[in-house]
């Protein structure tokens, strides 16, 4: 028999994926690590134990959020699965430059944060937020304003797996779509218009909703300052699926309680949790959700399917889905 392949499993996946993962091939070792790093993570003495017992790694699949310690103590390591879509942590660490392949989960959880943007446009242009604040004190009021989303221009900020999923879920309601992406090339099937990020104040100005899908990276932090906010339609709304540091947090705040842009739907914020103090909650035109979009019934379906066809893609030393730049923190 070849030589074992050791996977370390950081991140939890129940008894019957893990028969999967070990099904894959009869060279795997299996170390499941999973249970114990789940929620607070493990005491002391576990995390002592977990560490010495990771020298003989190859493979590692775990979340944006790992420790740097865990991969310090896998010097054998040659390939790391995050089954996030988003590396920035894990580029800040320096993780993405040790040498290894990183791959990502990105489009795991595309479809369902592209219906948490529907939903958001649909509350927002419907006035829900309004509605709810009546509705929890039983008042029978109408609440000024509601508007079609037919016809409306939705402009998509990063035309990866979650922004595509949007783009043609609004187009299928008869929405328009401009989406901005780093390379223009072209048409693009599931868009109306395409234009690059160094043109993105042209996306802005035309777009009824802006939808965030951008990875966080120094090139896009603070990417929403308060000059894009200001060439925003005074009647536009944006929404924020990527992470809280793409938008300038204080300019939008004021954006939003002077009328420079109509409303927000945040499912991020700096910082997360969002702090009980910020005024944020109590603006009337503004809906938030914890961080929470990517929220399915069927990820964990999805996820194990990713992983299984890496595995079996690194061990046929074939090119692997999802693979990280390291150059572009993504």
């Amino acid at each position: 028999m070849a030589e074992p392949l050791t996977l370390a499993l950081m991140t939890r996946f129940d008894a019957p994926s893990v028969e999967q993962i070990r099904a894959v091939d009869p060279r795997i070792e299996v170390l499941d690590f999973g249970g114990p790093l789940f929620g607070a993570g493990p005491d002391e003495a576990t995390k002592r134990d977990i560490l010495s017992r990771l020298a003989p790694a190859e493979v590692m699949v775990g979340n944006n959020r790992l420790p740097v310690e865990y991969f310090d103590a896998a010097p054998n390591l040659r390939w790391f699965q995050a089954m996030n879509a988003g590396l920035e942590r894990l580029d800040r660490a320096g993780v993405l430059q040790r040498g290894f392949a990183v791959t990502n989960g990105s489009g795991l959880a595309a479809p369902a944060i592209a219906e948490w943007c529907i939903a958001a446009m649909f509350a927002l242009a419907k006035q829900f937020p309004a509605y709810v604040r009546n509705q929890d004190r039983h008042a029978w009021e109408r609440v000024r304003g509601g508007i079609a989303l037919e016809g409306k221009t939705c402009g998509v900020v990063g035309l990866g797996a979650i922004g595509r999923e949007t783009a043609k879920r609004a187009r299928a309601l008869g929405m328009r779509v401009v989406a901005c992406r780093r390379t223009v090339d072209g048409d693009d099937p599931d868009c109306d218009a395409l234009i690059p990020y160094s043109n993105l104040h042209e996306l802005l100005a035309q777009s009824d909703f802006v939808v965030l899908c951008v990875p966080l990276t120094r090139e896009t932090t603070n990417l929403i300052d308060a000059p894009a906010l200001k060439a925003m339609k005074r009647t536009a709304s944006i929404l924020n699926i990527a992470r809280g540091a793409v938008i300038d947090q204080a300019a939008l705040e004021v954006a939003l309680r002077d009328g420079t842009i109509a409303s927000a739907a945040l499912d991020v914020t700096t910082p997360e949790p969002l702090p009980a103090e910020s005024s944020l909650w109590a603006l009337p035109n503004v809906l938030i959700t914890p961080h929470s979009s990517g929220a399915s019934d069927r990820r964990d379906g999805t996820a194990l399917a990713l992983l299984l066809e890496n595995l079996r893609r690194y061990l046929a030393n074939e090119p692997l889905k999802n693979l990280a730049r390291p150059e572009l923190g993504y």
